[in-house]
């Protein structure tokens, strides 16, 4: 078979261009990587352009130019698959076969033989340079992408092995580049198919890790959340430390999380976590004095401030301790500060990888979290042992105890401490002969009566209790105690110990584990508790809810133009416009990125009034996040900018009557109604309507 090799030419441009433009369009929107693949397609279009031109332009723009715009187009292909593993590109290596492309075929003008020889050899040696650098991360590239992307470098590479074999063998002559003759038929037939594959791959490869990171981002919220529960169970710190480092090796795989903590005086490494890091790697960062230039740990600990090394070889900060990474496996290192609420350093949190790597975006908002996590798994832990070694110590003293103390017979105080008096506001002579119950939070009274009858049975036990205080208000107290003798009768000896703050953080894990840190909105977790209380409830009831599902239209460019930040201040604006629309009964939930969920509760029995109802409140928030967005961002030295930015929604509806049990179903029910919303061409309003569903299900069985 042979095909006119001219037109063969206008295909493969056609297509390199086709696909450029397309891949283009397509990471413009998702995917930056991709732009590479993209210029690197079109100057593999253009140099076949310059090929079918033998003979109608000069020879230097058809064979050199030519031969280096698809040797550029190789680099460009090996320096996108680089940058797709997040990796530094060693930029001479890539680009030497365009050098000498440049340099040999300008030699060769006349020697059309050496030529072919010349190509292949350049474009084989390119094609073995990414087929090496896919298959050195292949176990970390994700998906059914890579093996598409290695048969099409693998076509390319055959092709040009081919060609050089059948050329210097003479088994085939070829006059000219645009000469038709089977073994250019098979050749352009496989640099199509070839560029197919290698197009193909790249989109499925940057497709696939996109969908890997959404369910990574979720599996990360997951995790934290069970950290947080265990915070809140008190699992002593080192377990819950343990328990973290492993849990984020397990679900990034390829980094090595270690936490080191400081001694008292701040100066020196402590206590560490490191479970995966040899032994005696962790020997020799024990104990080790903190400062500038020692490690990436040692500086970030130093100067509060996170550090990067994505190369410990060549770094000066790590030139110490070179041997030891290296011994270790250990090729780079990012380290972040943990700061405690008052923003003193108590340790570091690192990842180590086992080659060179940058961080992404992605992993610097990654680190900072479980930073931020670990800082008050550490605090919390540390107020816990104060507390316990406080509770400890105060039941073996009375005079000059630290806490307060009291001896209540009957319900009146027979004697209060100092620390007491000093607690609640009140010199000793106002309270003594007063009942107890004048100092307990009206609302806490029958539970502090009820808890004495036990004590004086001989329990011991402790629970927390609000005691109105003459300076400070209510403040929350932990209150213990025994069975005595005063004076010959039965009494209790009681301890109090303030615990507003510890209440305070307690409240504040609670925050983090059910709501959204950026908009205070309920997360995911606490939405979906709430969406299997309604259903229920409306069961009961029999009246109907309703679910709306929203997606914000035209976010992205925001946060491509403004950064992430002021992105951020539009999805705040966007929760208080959503809460201002609904009732306390409802809920508003940010159900990641830049979608929400709103639960409409306590609609009319009739399906069409409830319909008419939800598609009244869903209207209304279209029209408020429809309406501009003025958004002001503070600029240092300067007053703040003010931006204005229109984006609107995209939203799903759909009505219950609830069946504890279908949350998820109904979920899927809103969410599919909203991409029909999204399909619609945006800012519309869609409801999924079950009954239509049910009867349609119906008539198919």
């Amino acid at each position: 078979m042979v095909l006119h090799t001219p037109t063969m030419f206008l295909v493969i441009m056609l297509t390199c261009v086709v696909m450029g433009v397309a891949i283009a369009g397509i990471a413009y929107r998702r995917h930056a990587d991709l732009l590479l693949w993209s210029a690197g397609l079109i100057l593999h279009g253009l140099g076949y352009a310059l090929y079918s031109l033998r003979g109608q332009i000069a020879d230097v723009l058809s064979i050199v130019v030519a031969n280096i715009a698809i040797a550029s187009a190789l680099a460009l292909f090996c320096e996108g698959i680089l940058r797709f593993q997040e990796r530094v590109p060693q930029r001479w290596l890539l680009w030497m076969p365009v050098a000498i492309a440049a340099v040999g075929f300008s030699v060769l003008l006349d020697n059309q033989r050496a030529r072919f020889v010349l190509a292949s050899l350049l474009f084989s040696a390119q094609a073995v340079m990414m087929l090496v650098s896919l298959r050195q991360r292949w176990r970390e590239t994700p998906g059914r992408g890579k093996y598409i992307l290695a048969v099409g470098i693998t076509t390319v590479l055959g092709v040009m092995l081919v060609r050089m074999t059948v050329v210097l063998l003479g088994l085939v002559r070829i006059a000219v580049v645009t000469e038709s003759s089977p073994v250019q038929t098979y050749t352009y037939v496989a640099t199509i198919l070839g560029i197919l594959f290698l197009s193909l791959g790249l989109v499925m490869m940057n497709q696939e890790r996109a969908e890997q990171a959404l369910e990574r981002e979720r599996q990360t919220e997951l995790f934290r959340s069970q950290i947080l529960e265990q915070l809140s169970r008190g699992v002593p710190l080192r377990q819950l430390l343990t328990t973290m480092v492993q849990g984020i090796e397990q679900r990034r795989p390829g980094m090595l999380c270690s936490v080191l903590l400081l001694d008292r005086d701040g100066k020196r490494f402590g206590d560490g976590v490191a479970p995966s890091l040899p032994t005696f790697f962790n020997d020799v960062v024990h104990n080790l004095s903190i400062g500038p230039g020692v490690g990436s740990c040692g500086t970030a600990a130093a100067t509060g401030q996170r550090v990067i090394v994505d190369d410990i070889a060549r770094h000066p900060d790590w030139a110490p301790f070179a041997a030891q990474a290296a011994q270790a496996g250990l090729a780079s290192c990012w380290s972040q500060p943990i700061l405690s609420a008052k923003g003193d350093v108590l340790g570091t949190f690192a990842i180590y990888h086992r080659e060179p790597h940058a961080p992404s975006p992605a992993d610097i908002g990654f680190i900072e979290q479980f930073a931020s996590l670990t800082s008050i798994a550490i605090e919390r832990s540390r107020e816990t042992v104060q507390l316990r070694q406080s509770e400890e110590r105060y039941r073996r003293l009375v005079n000059g105890a630290n806490e307060g103390i009291c001896v209540v017979q009957g319900e009146s105080i027979r004697f209060a401490n100092p620390k007491l008096c000093e607690l609640i506001g009140q010199p000793e002579a106002q309270i003594l002969g007063r009942s107890i119950l004048d100092f307990i939070h009206e609302d806490d009274g029958e539970m502090v009566m009820r808890n004495r009858r036990r004590r004086l049975q001989g329990e011991e036990f402790q629970y927390p209790v609000r005691v109105m205080t003459q300076h400070q208000g209510a403040r929350w107290f932990e209150l213990s105690g025994t069975l005595f003798e005063w004076e010959g009768n039965p009494a209790t000896l009681n301890f109090l110990t303030d615990i507003t703050d510890r209440k305070q953080m307690d409240e504040r894990v609670r925050q983090f584990a059910y709501h959204d840190a950026l908009t205070g909105l309920p997360n995911r977790r606490l939405l979906m508790d709430r969406l299997q209380l309604a259903m229920a409830r409306h069961k009961r009831s029999g009246q109907h809810g309703a679910l709306m599902f929203l997606d914000l239209d035209n976010f992205k460019p925001l946060n491509d133009r403004h950064g992430h930040d002021v992105g951020d201040l539009l999805l705040i604006e966007v929760a208080r416009r959503l809460k201002s629309l609904v009732r306390e009964a409802d809920t508003v939930a940010r159900f990641g990125g830049d979608e929400f969920v709103v639960i409409i509760n306590d609609l009319d029995v009739a399906y069409e009034a409830a319909h008419v109802h939800a598609l009244t409140v869903a209207g209304k928030a279209l029209e408020s996040l429809t309406a501009a967005y003025r958004l002001s961002v503070p600029q240092p030295h300067e007053d703040d900018a003010l931006i204005e930015h229109r984006c609107s929604a995209s939203i799903g509806v759909v009505l219950f009557q609830g069946e504890p049990g279908t949350e998820d179903e109904r979920l899927k029910q809103a969410d599919a109604a909203m991409y029909q919303a999204k399909q619609a061409g945006r800012q519309a309003i869609k409801v999924y309507d079950v009954r239509a569903q049910a009867e349609r299900r119906g008539l198919l069985a």
